[in-house]
């Protein structure tokens, strides 16, 4: 191995350990850091997800219809199925 490939892996991490000495240097790089735009962008976006009221309405026992019971007990039987046919 020529020592040009080792000095430049190890600018960018430990290269003792024989896998990481047998990888190429673009590997090794260190990953880019993201511009301050970027990150305002994403701090942002995230305050906006906080203040945003994302949950539904609670669930109203009353209104549960017996058409609500079979679908869900269909999509249960298939489910059951589909994972019995996997495992058989």
């Amino acid at each position: 191995m020529n020592s040009q490939h080792v000095n430049a892996a190890a600018r960018y991490g430990t290269t003792r350990h024989s896998f990481r000495r047998s990888l190429p240097t673009h590997v090794l790089r260190e990953l880019p850091r993201q511009e301050p735009e970027v990150v305002a962008a994403l701090r942002r976006a995230e305050e906006r997800l906080r203040e945003m009221e994302v949950r539904s309405e609670p669930v109203n026992l009353k209104r549960i219809t017996m058409q609500d019971l079979r679908d869900f007990l269909m999509a249960y039987c298939a489910c059951f199925m589909a994972v019995m046919a996997f495992i058989a």
